[in-house]
């Protein structure tokens, strides 16, 4: 094991090791404690209330939390809805070192042990992999989920390389939908807050041919005014307008088969993009080249942008499970997926007035997946599943940069000659086959082993052309001109196509010395595919770049206490990083304007502990709280500063803090008259964290806590419920993304998260 090192600045291997220390004993103590309790427990204590049991299908068979061997964390959609959260980044700070928020484009970030992907556009494949009901969503952009007609989110934390295998390098989060019901259900929740916000939640479902057809629709609207304000307008920045829905058939002709289809669909149409704040001073040249320095901002939620009027998003898509029972111990089941995503955007990106770098980005994508699995359990020592996996995505971004008003040493770019808009097109195809088998086998009935293997080999091919424009009168913001007919003078096209493939194995161990405590071990492989660069300008920057790869090692105890009212579960993991593509922005060292390169310019060790707790310790209090500690360093990471290759692995990993932590807590108080009052307050803390890979002071975000609270009046039978709640109650202004353009334009950006914000809801059940 590598020991960590000491970087003066982070001061971290003293502190992390103590920590380190700490919790390894804690989990000693814990272990000993509850193991004892649990083979104590009287048969008084079986009539009281325990947690309920959670099943969860991370090894693609359904199978209690407690059983499984690897690190999840589960929601269902009572956590869920206690946690207030409408869209996936409200699991973020209940799971150990995850962090999950929504970037510059309407994109998921998503990161899991120091393990992700920052970068939004279309050939930058995400490093953990999002699922909704088993179909992997390739698009960031799609990613960001509202959280509706849930049967429950599973997070597995470490690489998924055998059974889901396409770049979830990093790990994987589960969505899961209702199931069609088969006896008549319906919800419906109703909800208005501060910023003019609305919110309303739909389900109605039922058998539609008794024993054979049940259906269900659902749906989520949302809307609100903008967090920000644009000084330029006095308009609200980044408001929400989104509407999302479901509709499932779920048919079973006979006890063997079962056909699932399920089509959703989401439109977003505010009225405006999210802009960044100003975290530095700029300067840029008005049309007359008179220069104005606009000074950083002071306020978080201020604003003032000149292309902030465009984020539309419209994506669909319909997926069919299909199952059969070939006998007892045999299952065959296929899902077979399509998608599609249309999204355009207008981003500022330099965070002023003026076009210095403002950019339009009108993105198309299609994608195509089949899966055919197998899987046999017949109650004995053997279980295994195997399968065959086909994905095709295609992609067309359209995409220009206005910078008419940029500047180079405090002159506009068109004292230079230099384009002062462009435009471009890229094509990029994907076409990935992988064969997969993962097994296990029960040595005893206390021991087992598993193992799992998945090969995968993808294509990538991808096109580029080019358009600039030398005319400041030209904005592709505000008037985009007809592409390649004569306005602007054409660049060279670029192409490439190339091959990846990888085996990603893993092997497991499980020890139980009581039904109460599994002890596993493992080790796996992870895998992210290459590409290439969606940013590049010519044949050298358009180079290929690698696959990531990533060994990690796990060790983790799973702990049911206290007759079941108690759950405790621990890991601690060690993963060795390689090829790790990073974005750099910088500026062309001859035109000084604005380029962006795409590479494999690092390697990290990473390892941490994790701890989570379930506690009912009363019929009437219900505690979930966790802890992650991580220790991610750069054992490499070279860049060019000057031409000259410089070392920079002092840097902070992005998004990576070495301490997050939650803690919830649920009363329920019975009233008179069929009444319950429920009480809940919930925290999360991050230690500092690097919000960008230069890791720049200036947009690093300190140590935060968020405080979020309801009080809800709730009929005894949960058909009803009227409820009260805030979230960020202090108020704290949150940096969750940053963009470094120090060296051009000259600026560095932040996004922050939500201010605070409270509601009142009323949920009907039936």
């Amino acid at each position: 094991m590598r020991i960590t090192k000491a970087h003066p600045r982070h001061g971290r291997a003293g502190g992390w090791g103590r920590a380190l220390l700490l919790g390894a004993c804690s989990l000693a103590a814990l272990t000993t404690a509850t193991g004892v309790h649990a083979q104590e427990a009287t048969s008084a204590q079986t009539g009281e209330t325990q947690l309920d049991e959670i099943v969860v299908t991370a090894r693609r068979r359904a199978e209690s939390l407690q059983d499984v061997p690897v690190a999840v964390s589960a929601f269902s959609e009572e956590r869920l809805s206690d946690l207030q959260a409408d869209d996936i980044s409200g699991i973020q700070y209940s799971v150990p070192n995850l962090y999950l928020d929504r970037g510059d484009g309407a994109n998921a970030v998503v990161y899991l042990r120091g393990v992700g992907q920052n970068d939004s556009l279309a050939f930058a494949d995400p490093g953990v992999g999002i699922y909704v009901d088993d179909v992997f969503i390739a698009r960031s952009q799609a990613a960001f989920l509202e959280l509706f007609d849930v049967d429950r989110i599973e997070v597995l934390r470490g690489p998924q390389g055998t059974l889901y295998g396409r770049n979830t390098i990093g790990g994987a989060v589960k969505f899961v939908s209702s199931p069609p019901p088969s006896t008549p259900d319906a919800y419906l929740e109703a909800g208005i807050g501060n910023y003019d916000a609305r919110i309303l939640k739909g389900r109605l479902g039922g058998p539609l041919i008794d024993g054979v057809l049940n259906g269900k629709i659902a749906f989520a609207w949302s809307e609100r005014e903008g967090y920000a304000e644009n000084s330029i307008d006095g308009q609200d920045d980044g408001d929400q307008n989104s509407l999302a829905g479901r509709i499932a058939l779920d048919w079973t002709p006979s006890d063997r088969l079962q056909v699932l289809l399920s089509v959703d669909a989401k439109r977003d149409r505010p009225d405006t993009s999210r802009s960044p704040v100003r975290e530095t001073a700029l300067t840029g040249a008005l049309t007359n080249g008179t220069l104005v320095t606009f000074p950083a901002a002071t306020d978080p939620y201020e604003v003032d942008v000149n292309a902030n009027g465009l984020s539309d998003l419209t994506g669909y898509g319909a997926s069919v499970t299909v199952r059969y029972d070939m006998s007892d111990a045999v299952t065959l089941e296929s899902i077979t997926a399509y998608r599609e995503l249309d999204f355009d955007l207008n981003l500022d990106a330099d965070g002023s007035p003026l076009p210095i770098l403002d950019i339009l980005l009108l993105q198309d994508q299609t994608q195509f997946s089949q899966e055919f699995r197998a899987s046999y359990d017949a109650g004995g020592r053997f279980t295994g599943t195997a399968g065959v996996y086909y994905f095709k995505d295609e992609d067309t971004t359209f995409s220009g940069v206005d910078n008419g008003g940029a500047t180079i040493f405090g002159f506009p770019v068109t004292v230079f000659g230099f384009q002062t808009s462009s435009l471009a097109d890229t094509r990029q195809d994907t076409e990935s086959w992988a064969i997969f088998a993962d097994v296990s086998y029960d040595l005893t009935e206390r021991l087992s082993i598993g193992a799992g293997l998945r090969y995968t080999t993808e294509e990538k091919s991808s096109t580029r052309r080019f358009e600039n424009f030398f005319d400041p009168t030209v904005s592709v913001i505000d008037n985009t001109p007809p592409f390649l007919a004569g306005q602007g003078t054409a660049g060279t096209p670029i192409t490439g196509d190339e091959d990846f493939d990888a085996f990603t194995p893993k092997v497991s161990l499980a020890y139980s010395p009581n039904d109460d405590l599994l002890l596993y071990a493992s080790a796996s492989r992870g895998f992210k595919s290459g590409g290439f660069d969606g940013r590049a300008t010519n044949d050298f920057s358009f180079e290929p770049f690698r696959p990531e790869f990533v060994w990690s090692y796990e060790a983790g105890a799973k702990i049911t206490g206290m007759d079941g009212r108690l759950i405790f579960n621990a890991a601690y993991f060690y993963n060795d990083y390689t090829d790790i593509q990073v974005t750099s922005f910088g500026s062309d060292p001859v035109t000084g304007v604005f380029v962006s390169l795409f590479t494999n310019a690092a390697a990290a060790t990473i390892q941490g502990l994790e701890f989570e707790l379930a506690a009912r310790p009363t019929d009437q209090l219900s505690i979930n709280a966790s802890l992650g500690l991580l220790d991610a360093q750069y054992d490499e990471f070279d860049i060019l500063v000057g031409g000259v290759a410089t070392d920079v692995s002092d840097r902070a990993l992005v998004n990576s803090p070495e301490v997050n932590a939650s803690l919830a807590a649920t009363w329920e108080q019975p009233l008179d008259n069929g009444l319950t009052l429920v009480l809940h307050g919930d925290a999360g803390y991050r230690s500092e964290i690097a919000t960008e890979i230069t890791d720049s002071p200036i947009l690093r975000q300190e140590a935060y806590t968020l405080v979020n609270a309801f009080a809800a009046l709730r009929s005894t039978d949960g058909v009803w419920e009227v409820r009260a709640g805030v979230q960020n109650a202090t108020d704290e202004a949150v940096r969750v993304q940053g963009f470094n353009l120090a060296d051009f334009p000259g600026v560095q950006l932040g996004f922050y998260a939500a201010p605070r914000t409270y509601d009142l809801r009323v949920i009907w059940r039936y």
